[in-house]
C-alpha cells in the first residue's frame, strides 16, 4: 500500500519537473538576414557570431539608406567623433581625403558646392564635383545593397591601386559589396565595390570609411 501511494506522488512530481525542464529550454529564432550574411562559424565564440551579425545588419541599413538617397537616415550612421572619410578608390589618403561630421554632410548634400575628393586614376585630374555627384559617382554607382558578391572583413575586389584599408583603420571591421563587372565586352575591367568601415562607439557601430574601388591603370 506504501508503494502504491509512493508511486502516486511520485508520478505528478516527475510530469511537473519533466514539463518545467522543457519549459526552460532556449527557443531558437530564424534570422532572415541579408543574403550577404556568412553561415555562421559553429567553432567560433558566440560573441562573435553576434558581433558578424550587427555589422552586417548596420551595414545594410547604410546601403539601404544610400539606395534611396535617404541622408537624414545615412548621417545618423556616421561616427559622432570621428566622422567618416570618402575614398575614391582603394588607396586612403589619410591627409586629403575628405572627412565629414554628420552636420556637415548634411549640410553639404544639400549644396552645389563643388568639392576636391582627390584626383582621378590616369589623367591626374582633381575630382571636383558636388557631393551629390561624388556619391553617384564614388559611392553608390552600382546597386550595392544587392551586390553579386558580398563579405565581411574580406576583401573580394582587387586592382592595381595600393589598398591600405586595414593599415589605416586598424581595429575596424568592415563589409565589402562586389560586382565582377556589367559588360561582357569589357571583359571584368569595369568591376567595382564599395567597402563599408566601421569601429564601435557607446555600444554601437558606426561609419568611419567609404571606400570605393574599381579597375584602375
Amino acid at each position: 500500500m506504501k508503494r502504491i501511494y509512493s508511486a502516486l506522488i511520485s508520478l505528478p512530481l516527475l510530469t511537473f519537473l519533466l514539463i518545467s525542464c522543457s519549459e526552460n529550454q532556449p527557443t531558437i529564432e530564424q534570422n532572415s538576414v541579408h543574403e550577404a550574411t556568412q553561415t555562421p562559424d559553429p567553432q567560433l565564440p558566440k560573441e562573435s557570431v553576434k558581433t558578424d551579425s550587427i555589422i552586417l545588419m548596420v551595414s545594410k541599413q547604410v546601403l539601404a539608406a544610400l539606395q534611396k538617397k535617404d541622408y537624414k537616415s545615412f548621417a545618423n550612421c556616421i561616427h559622432p567623433t570621428l566622422g567618416v572619410r570618402f575614398s575614391p578608390y582603394a588607396y586612403i589618403d589619410t591627409v586629403n581625403d575628405i572627412t565629414f561630421d554628420s552636420d556637415q554632410f548634411l549640410r553639404e548634400i544639400k549644396t552645389q558646392n563643388k568639392l576636391n575628393w582627390g584626383s582621378y586614376d590616369g589623367s591626374g585630374s582633381a575630382i571636383l564635383l558636388t557631393t551629390k555627384d561624388f556619391f553617384s559617382t564614388f559611392v553608390y554607382n552600382a546597386d550595392f545593397l544587392h551586390a553579386e558578391k558580398s563579405s565581411l572583413n574580406k576583401m573580394i575586389g582587387f586592382g592595381n591601386s595600393l589598398n591600405n584599408l586595414e593599415s589605416v583603420y586598424t581595429g575596424c571591421d568592415f563589409t565589402e559589396s562586389y560586382f565582377s563587372g556589367f559588360d561582357k565586352k569589357y571583359e571584368g575591367m569595369d568591376w567595382c565595390c564599395l567597402r563599408l568601415v566601421f569601429k564601435k562607439y557607446l555600444d554601437h557601430y558606426y561609419l568611419v570609411g567609404i571606400v570605393h574601388d574599381q579597375w584602375t591603370i
